[in-house]
């Protein structure tokens, strides 16, 4: 294990607070906070990056490196950051305004962590997520149905972007479009990223977050998608893995099976730049009752967790103590 993912400690609810806690521009300025130039409001809310220095903290002591886990997502962003006057029952501001406040969030939580040393850690950021499967949320409110061609979406990018450019490490972190149901949803999610890349690549690769079962998707399906995603010029990072079950063996032949063909396409030179289980162990899942990691609890493998080491070496990797 080389790599984390905060699992909701850097989503925007986090950072941002379930109210708004307002300060001056002349406030943010003076906490490093980045005030673009549309930015027309005389207040801004006040981030809370507690838990995000906290895990940089941990990841340079314990030498790992960090997702970061997500800048634009519509389910765990709070109403009130879409509302006039940062108010949960004001009405929603115009597209205009969003534009302005977005590129404040998205400059200041990225300069944050680029502004200190421990930032050189955090070498991906899950830019937008879920954008295609976004029901009714704030995003939609303000900016209207805008299908597979979201301007807003596109304007995080070129934003995340142009502030990797600034800090000069854009070869050394990535940019990605993540989201579920990659395997079934590639098609639409390929024209989406092509047109965020329509005036020059800044969305470099898709996260498959991969909350798999072990009688749905069927391997060959879950690859097939991965093969057009990398066949498109892009990376594939599997962001949150996890099988449901209703048997460890079932699971452990699942698991062998997709992680050898994933691990065939790596060796073979696929852009295949990170995998990510989303937790350790079956007692702490967000999916209770279904048996989803390699582990019972942080001290019990199971079959599992041999058959997905088995799966490494069986594609020619080398697997350490």
């Amino acid at each position: 294990y080389n790599s984390i993912t905060m699992e909701n400690e850097m989503k925007p609810d986090a950072l941002l607070g379930s109210s708004a806690t307002l300060i001056s521009i002349d406030e943010a300025k003076a906490l490093g906070y980045v005030i673009p130039a549309n930015y027309k409001e005389s207040t801004v809310p006040q981030l809370n990056f507690y838990f995000t220095d906290r895990a940089l903290e941990f990841c340079v002591e314990n030498n790992l490196g960090l997702r970061g886990h997500t800048l634009v997502w519509h389910s765990q962003t709070p109403s009130w950051f879409f509302k006039e006057e940062f108010k949960s029952n004001g009405a929603f501001v115009s597209p205009e305004v969003m534009d302005a406040r977005m590129e404040f969030f998205i400059r200041s939580v990225m300069g944050h962590v680029y502004d200190q040393d421990n930032g050189s850690v955090l070498y991906s950021w899950d830019v937008v997520n879920e954008y295609v499967h976004a029901n009714e949320n704030g995003w939609k409110q303000v900016y209207g149905e805008e299908g597979l061609s979201a301007g807003f979406v596109k304007k995080a990018f070129v934003i995340a972007d142009d502030v990797l450019r600034q800090y000069g490490i854009r070869e050394n972190v990535s940019l990605l479009y993540n989201d579920f149901n990659t395997y079934s949803d590639f098609p639409q999610i390929l024209n989406l990223v092509e047109f965020i890349n329509g005036d020059g690549k800044v969305c470099d690769g898709v996260g498959m977050q991969s909350h798999l079962s072990v009688d749905d998707p069927h391997v060959i399906k879950y690859i097939t998608a991965m093969k057009k995603f990398l066949e498109a010029g892009l990376e594939v990072h599997i962001t949150e893995l996890d099988v449901g079950n209703s048997n460890d063996i079932y699971q452990a032949q699942y698991c062998y099976d997709i992680m050898k063909k994933i691990l065939e396409l790596k060796k073979e030179g696929a852009a295949i730049n990170g995998i990510t289980w989303w937790g350790v162990g079956d007692n702490v899942s967000w999916r209770p009752g279904e048996n989803a990691l390699m582990f019972t609890n942080i001290d019990t493998p199971k079959k599992t967790y041999f058959q997905v080491l088995k799966a490494y070496t069986d594609a020619g990797f080398t697997v350490g103590e």
